[in-house]
């Protein structure tokens, strides 16, 4: 009796032992997890723009105008250019599906060309 309450005593003991050593592994993985979230706090200073009245500074701002007729010729030379594209692709699988229907038909054609009579 008194072996079986060892093992018993031990059993309980490596299971305590490893369920606090699982406990302490989890707790210091959050507490590291939560760390690395305070790492990303923004430090940005939006302030910095503004000037001594707290108003932007307009001044230094530049503009471009945007020219409509460029970016609609644009638009119209892409469309040309993907049509051209298209055309020579469809083309292109075209020639190569007659090719290999070509040699397909020449293939499973019965006629031997030297007048044997293998095929048959």
């Amino acid at each position: 009796m008194a072996k079986k309450f060892g093992k018993f005593l031990m059993v309980t003991a490596a299971l305590g032992a490893v369920t606090a050593g699982a406990y302490y592994y989890l707790k210091s993985k959050d507490a590291l997890m939560d760390d690395d979230f305070d790492d990303d706090d923004d430090f940005d200073n939006f302030d910095d723009d503004l000037d001594e009245d707290g108003a932007a500074k307009e001044a230094d701002r530049n503009y471009v105008d945007l020219d409509l007729q460029k970016a609609d010729d644009f638009k119209e030379g892409i469309s040309a250019e993907k049509a051209d594209t298209a055309e020579k692709v469809v083309g292109g699988v075209q020639e190569a599906a007659q090719k290999v229907e070509e040699k397909v038909e020449e293939f499973f054609d019965d006629d031997d060309s030297d007048g044997s009579m293998d095929a048959m």
